[in-house]
C-alpha cells in the first residue's frame, strides 16, 4: 500500500500535509502524535472516506479513489462504533460478510468463544470494553491484508488488552498482514510495533523502525562530578529527563563516538537503558523549549 503525497485540508484548516509511505505486509505500525494532529484524518482519507485535496493512495498500482474495489483489502476500526448501537451482532456480521468476500467465519465464532461474547445481542447491550472487544474481533476476521485501528483497546481491562495483543501479533506473523494503529498508550505499542510514524504539524515527522533505532542509537543516565555539563552533551545529545545531576539522554547520531566521548568524561553515574517509543514522543512531540540542563 501506497500512501503518496496526501494533502487534506478541513474547514480552510491543512489537516494533512504532503504525507507519503509505503506499508508492507507482516508489520505492525504505530502511528504516534499529539491530540488533535490528523491521525483519525488520515486513516479516513487513506480508506478513502475523506478524499484528499492532493496526492493519491495506491493498492497494488491501483488507486482506492478509482479503483473502489481494491478497498475490500482494507478495514478501518474507528474509535467510534456507536452508529451500530441498534444493531444485533448478528446483523453487523452479516453486513460486513456482504462486503469482505474474506471473512473467516470459523475465525470469528472461536474468538467470540474465546472471550466470552454473546452471539444473540445487540451492540447496546454491550460495555465500552465488549463492544471494544466485538469490533477488534470483526475486524480481524474480515482478513483483509491492511488494518487501521484508531484507539482499539479504550476500554478492555488489562487480561483482555494482553490477549488482543497477542492476537494482533500472531495474526500479522502468519497472514502477513499490515496492522497499523493509531494509540496514546505508547506503552501497549511498545510490545507490537515494529515501526513507528510520527505526525506533528500535519506531517510526517520521523518514520523508523524500532530495530534499527535501537542499533544505531542509545539512551543513557549519567551523572557527572561536578555541575558543569561538557558542551558535547548539550550539543549531541537530547535531554529527556532530569532528576537532579541525574541525566537521561538520548543520542540517535553516531552513537558510538558520543559514548566513547562521554566516558573519557569518568562520569560517576553511567548506564544505558532501553529506548522506548515513549522516548521518541517525548523528545520530537514536546514543545518545551526550556533548557533543563541549565535549571
Amino acid at each position: 500500500m501506497e500512501i503518496r503525497n496526501i494533502t487534506k485540508k478541513m474547514e480552510d484548516k491543512t489537516v494533512l500535509k504532503d504525507i507519503s509511505f509505503d506499508l508492507k505486509g507482516g508489520e505492525v505500525t504505530a502511528l504516534i502524535g499529539r491530540n488533535g494532529v490528523g491521525k483519525t484524518t488520515l486513516f479516513s482519507t487513506m480508506t478513502g472516506i475523506y478524499l484528499p485535496d492532493d496526492g493519491d493512495v495506491f493498492l497494488d498500482g491501483k488507486s482506492i479513489y478509482k479503483h473502489p474495489e481494491v478497498k475490500r483489502e482494507l478495514f478501518f476500526l474507528e474509535d467510534n462504533m456507536n452508529h451500530y448501537n441498534t444493531y444485533s451482532v448478528h446483523a453487523v456480521v452479516k453486513i460486513y460478510k456482504n462486503i469482505y468476500t474474506t471473512f473467516d467465519e470459523q475465525l470469528f465464532n472461536d474468538l467470540m468463544k474465546q472471550f466470552e461474547l454473546p452471539m444473540k445481542a445487540k451492540l447496546i447491550s454491550f460495555s465500552k470494553g465488549r463492544k471494544a472487544l466485538f469490533f477488534i474481533i470483526l475486524a480481524f476476521s474480515l482478513n483483509v491484508r491492511f488494518l487501521l485501528l484508531d484507539e482499539p483497546m479504550d476500554g478492555l481491562d488489562v487480561i483482555i488488552k494482553k490477549q488482543i495483543l497477542t492476537l494482533i501479533k500472531d495474526t500479522v506473523k502468519m497472514r502477513e498482514t499490515s496492522v497499523v494503529i493509531a494509540s496514546h498508550r505508547l506503552d501497549e505499542l511498545e510490545a507490537i510495533a515494529d515501526r513507528v510514524i510520527v505526525l506533528k504539524g500535519a506531517s510526517v515527522e520521523l518514520d523508523y523502525y524500532l530495530a534499527d533505532m535501537r542499533d544505531n542509537s542509545v539512551k543513557i543516565q549519567v551523572a557527572f562530578k561536578t555541575k558543569i555539563i561538557p558542551g558535547f552533551v548539550k550539543e549531541k545529545a537530547r535531554l529527556l529527563y532530569r532528576n537532579g545531576r541525574i541525566y537521561t539522554l538520548l543520542v540517535t547520531e553516531n552513537a558510538n563516538e558520543f559514548v566513547q566521548q562521554l566516558q573519557q568524561e569518568n562520569p560517576i553515574l553511567y548506564e544505558e537503558m532501553a529506548i522506548t517509543i515513549e522516548d521518541i514522543f517525548t523528545i520530537y512531540l514536546t514543545n518545551d523549549k526550556i533548557d533543563y540542563y541549565e535549571i
